[in-house]
């Protein structure tokens, strides 16, 4: 297979990412924005030995669960994948990515519940991290294109709120009255890096935080001042310090320049704090329905022993509390740690202590001695737990263990492991937390 080659090929399934896959000659080829079941021509991009990647061209024969994109970013941006996919397509392919991948890499034939999918698929997310860069000697502030670092913006972003949008604008034109530079990522010259913002439930309260490249903001009072004017649901602003060469947003120096320097959010009942450093779910709607989900799996009755490893602010661990006897949380992130303890007390929960811990370390050590629980919990980052943790909880012999997933490859590589110690899986659950994007979450009950 040659670049710039046009081909017509039949889209037969997706990849993980969302990608069309199609085959000419048994050379298989990815192409992204095409459905299932379309014939397409295309152009071949990228040209491997094995596979290569195409772009979508003409449709020559398109498929009826193809839809308009709502979002005007699609698809120059990275964010999502699924916009030009009827919704109902877009839940039945995540619920295939996660049973294939259960069979695929666990070998387990899965007793997989349907897919609990979003009742919004717009402005859902309360977070957002706009880059800010110079781009052509204009500032310019969005997201990033798919597979680059170029910034893709002037139009607002379908699955954040509008407000989102508005605040970005307003920065960027801030930015050039008061002479304010762009970070510039060859040569790490420039200034302003990120724009960086979470609100709460109806975004009645909003948290800004700008990022710099250095380790002061001359302007970093005129900027919260007129910032918090112009928008009274800002309640606070503060400014992150990140001088290294990394593509990681935060740095790990803040400045609270206006308010406490955290938004508290409502989440089933209870109450949280959020620091910009802070892990909390994107999309409240779903992250109720998963909670709820897990509760339902925990089916607690008031005497157990339940610990939540990788428990980040505590919210799963919180939002079960007042049904177990007594609640251990364990997180590597100090920040989260504080935070943790104090949504306790902001909620008035007295059975729960939090621990600063590596959770393969605390496993090991709560293992070491003689700890038992009744139910444990792990909601792990994508790449899972590792040999040691998954080893300690084995050694524990929790009666019931809930693992909640952000990926379906990792999850099953480790239920695999995890049925070998003597754990079964009695029920999963897929949960649709990012609509029109190809993650999905997954909720695992297993007991021995």
């Amino acid at each position: 297979m040659n670049k710039n080659t046009i081909l017509k090929v039949k889209i037969e399934d997706y990849t993980e990412e969302g990608f069309g896959i199609a085959r000419h000659e048994g050379y298989v080829l990815f192409i992204p924005n095409t459905v299932a079941g379309e014939e397409a021509e295309i152009l071949v991009v990228k040209a491997g030995k094995r596979f290569g990647y195409g772009k979508l061209l003409k449709l020559l024969s398109p498929s009826p669960f193809r839809v308009e994109p709502a979002c005007p970013l699609f698809p120059r941006c990275g964010g999502c994948a699924f916009w030009h996919l009827d919704y109902q397509e877009e839940l039945r392919l995540k619920e295939k990515k996660v049973k294939d991948c259960l069979a695929r890499i666990g070998g387990i034939d899965a007793p997989l519940s349907p897919i609990l999918g979003a009742a919004e698929q717009r402005s859902y997310r309360n977070k957002a991290q706009f880059p800010i860069r110079n781009v052509r000697g204009r500032i310019q502030g969005g997201f990033y294109a798919p597979g680059s670092h170029g910034v893709v913006g002037g139009a607002p972003c379908a699955i954040q709120p509008a407000l989102f949008n508005e605040i970005l604008q307003w920065t960027l034109s801030f930015m050039e009255k008061e002479g304010i530079s762009a970070y510039e990522e060859e040569g790490y010259t420039g200034l302003v890096r990120h724009l960086y913002l979470r609100c709460g439930v109806e975004e009645k309260e909003i948290l800004a935080c700008l990022v710099v490249n250095g380790k002061d903001f001359p302007q970093k009072e005129r900027f919260a001042k007129a910032l918090s004017d112009a928008f009274p649901q800002v309640r606070t602003v503060v400014i992150n310090y990140n001088d290294r060469n990394t593509n990681v947003v935060l740095g790990k120096e803040s400045e609270i320049i206006l308010g406490e320097g955290f938004m508290e959010d409502l989440l089933l009942d209870k109450r949280y704090r959020i620091g910009p450093q802070s892990f909390y779910q994107v999309n409240h709607g779903q992250t109720e329905v998963l909670y709820k989900k897990v509760l339902e799996y925990a089916a607690l009755k008031g005497h157990e022993r339940v610990l939540d490893l990788y428990c980040g602010i505590g919210t799963i661990g919180l939002s079960l509390a007042e049904q177990c006897k007594e609640l251990a949380g364990v997180e590597i992130v100090p920040q989260a740690v504080e935070n943790a303890k104090e949504n306790a007390a902001l909620n008035q929960v007295e059975n729960a202590a939090f621990f600063c811990a590596d959770a393969k370390a605390a496993a090991a050590r709560f293992a070491k001695e003689g700890r038992s629980f009744d139910l444990i919990i792990v909601d792990p980052p994508r790449k899972g737990c590792d040999q040691q943790t998954l080893e300690a909880i084995c050694q524990m012999a929790p009666k019931k263990l809930i693992y909640v997933s952000c990926n379906p490859a990792t999850l099953a590589r480790d239920l695999k492991i995890l049925r070998e110690q003597g754990f079964e899986l009695q029920e999963a659950t897929p949960v649709d937390l990012f609509p029109r994007t190809h993650h999905v979450e997954t909720i695992a009950l297993l007991a021995r």
